[in-house]
């Protein structure tokens, strides 16, 4: 599937600080990913379609937040060497017209809902805390 991702720093310019900002929510939460035994039940949940986008990603999953404006969620579990990985990535024909900082809120919520859905799967099996705080 090809389809044209872009980053909030591809979307807003490179002086986006909401670029930034979502990417560390993202780190925050990668480790929680490791939970997702299921991602179709995942994206089910969020209301979202598991994608493969073939750009080394374990699994996505793509969320339709507006008409024509995606949100792309990539989780790559790591290994002994490099820690899970969790890019948010934008994209569909109307994805430009929406603010930067709208994006970025967006998206957060959309992590936060993810973490709700690892916690009720697993409730108590060592989640790190980032799942209790949403």
């Amino acid at each position: 599937m090809e389809v044209e991702l872009l980053s909030l720093k591809e979307i807003e310019g490179v002086q986006s600080p909401h670029d930034g900002q979502l990417k560390h929510a993202a780190d925050q939460r990668a480790e929680a990913f490791k939970f997702v035994e299921d991602p179709e039940e995942l994206a089910a949940f969020i209301g979202g379609e598991v994608v493969k986008l073939g750009r080394g990603e374990d699994w996505g999953v793509r969320k339709e937040v507006f008409p024509e404006v995606f949100i792309y969620f990539l989780f790559e579990r790591g290994d002994e060497e490099l820690p899970p990985s969790l890019r948010v990535l934008f994209g569909g024909g109307k994805v430009r017209e929406i603010p930067g900082e709208d994006l970025k809120i967006l998206a957060v919520a959309c992590l936060n809902h993810m973490l709700r859905f690892i916690r009720r799967k697993k409730p108590s099996s060592g989640l790190p805390p980032i799942c209790f705080r949403v």
